[in-house]
């Protein structure tokens, strides 16, 4: 999996949570958590990625 696939994976997740109802910044926390948990990646390498 490269980095194109990790933020693409996290923009969906994000997406499908903020048609749920949550908001923008908790819709991308919730979604770096997941991703991170899914794909066994830490939590700081992935938000590096995103930029925070």
């Amino acid at each position: 999996m490269d980095i194109f696939d990790v933020l693409t994976a996290i923009s969906k997740r994000k997406t499908n949570l903020m048609h749920v109802g949550i908001n923008e910044n908790e819709a991308l926390r919730r979604a770096e958590l997941d991703i991170s948990e899914e794909y066994h990646i830490p939590l700081f390498d992935i938000e590096k990625l995103v930029g925070q």
